[in-house]
């Protein structure tokens, strides 16, 4: 009888028919209801797993929300099809993250970067060997993905670049790749994936590693739910997904990610990419995370403006970062104001990344005239 009534279940379920309903985080829009389908949940999730060389022997720890793509429709899937294990943290907490990595073996990581930060410094770390960690997914700047290799000995971590409506990822570096490629670049195009780059504003698709707007085909979502018109939006004339982020896709294939194009600054007319900022910020020893947004500024429309959290015991003048910065920046990217904030002081989204429009409004009260 059980057998019958899985037989039944699975022949009324098609690889088109909705699997989830995601909402997005809304760090920069209204949160829209994301459809994914069952068969590209299947499909991509296991063309992730593979990306990591996952196999059944593997157990993932897991402590992000499975209401967001990166749990439901990225680690979910990803180790179900290989076969291996899931094992869940009910909410993060680094103590309880480092026994259950240690205590449960577990072999693949899949976190942010203030979850391996917190991990990195709490002082049970020296005492874990978390010795049969392997792998995993993370994303961020060259130093975050560095760093979370550090804090939970995962040597072959993956770097990552897809959205909620890409099914999590469509492109993934590969768990063998050397440490350069994962750390510096999103890696290959997942199979079935189509990224390709166009200029900004329109169509015109642009040459190998020239920065643009990133756009891709294939395993995406169908649409919004119950929202036609937002679905109509978010698809150019030939059927690629409008991601609304800028990269490269490089003579090698390899996809590299530039920032968001909405937080883009326009100071003086000319363009300026956060990340390249805050990867500058962040290379100062004294410096542990650091955000840099636009600021309404009369003479140049806009400046920037970075929000910096120190390690703790550090010392860092703001006028030292910015000479910092001027050694290593073009003079228009250097930040015109530099705000220092504590642990706990950014505006979070619901998935824990930090909320940019809310630190923009925060940052023009606190430099208003």
């Amino acid at each position: 009888m059980r057998a019958t009534a899985l037989a039944a279940a699975q022949a009324a379920v098609s690889a088109v028919d909705v699997c989830y309903i995601l909402y997005t985080s809304g760090s920069t829009a209204t949160p829209k209801g994301v459809m994914l389908a069952h068969g590209g949940v299947i499909d991509n999730g296991f063309d992730i797993g593979e990306r990591q060389h996952l196999t059944a022997a593997d157990r993932v720890w897991l402590a992000v929300p499975l209401f967001w793509s990166f749990g439901s429709a990225n680690a979910l899937p990803a180790i179900l099809t290989h076969g291996g294990t899931l094992v869940m943290q009910e909410s993060f907490e680094p103590g309880e993250a480092l026994a259950l990595l240690d205590g449960e073996r577990c072999s693949v990581y899949y976190g942010m970067a203030n979850m391996a930060r917190a991990i990195l410094e709490h002082p049970e770390r020296p005492r874990r060997a978390l010795a049969a960690m392997r792998t995993g997914l993370t994303i961020g700047l060259p130093e975050d993905v560095a760093m979370t290799m550090e804090a939970v000995n995962a040597r072959q971590l993956c770097n990552v670049y897809g959205a909620t409506e890409t099914y999590g990822n469509c492109a993934v570096t590969d768990a063998h790749d050397s440490l350069e490629r994962r750390l510096t670049t999103q890696g290959l195009p997942l199979p079935g994936m189509q990224i390709r780059v166009v200029e900004p504003g329109s169509d015109r698709p642009l040459p190998p590693d020239e920065v643009g707007e990133l756009r891709v085909r294939g395993c995406v979502t169908p649409g919004y739910y119950r929202d036609a018109e937002q679905t109509r939006a978010a698809f150019d004339a030939d059927g690629f997904f409008v991601t609304g982020d800028l990269g490269t896709v490089g003579g090698d294939g390899r996809i590299r990610f530039r920032g968001r194009l909405k937080e883009m600054i326009k100071t003086g007319g000319i363009n300026v990419a956060p990340l390249e900022v805050e990867a500058v910020l962040l290379a100062h020893p004294a410096v542990k995370q650091a955000y840099v947004v636009g600021l309404s500024d009369r003479g140049k429309g806009e400046v920037a403006a970075a929000a910096v959290e120190l390690h703790e015991g550090a010392t860092a003048t703001a006028e030292a970062l910015t000479v910092f910065c001027r050694e290593r920046l073009a003079s228009y990217k250097v930040p015109a104001r530099i705000i220092f904030r504590k642990a706990g002081e950014f505006p979070l989204t619901a998935t824990g990344k930090v909320q940019k429009p809310r630190l923009r409004e925060e940052l023009e009260r606190l430099c208003a005239p």
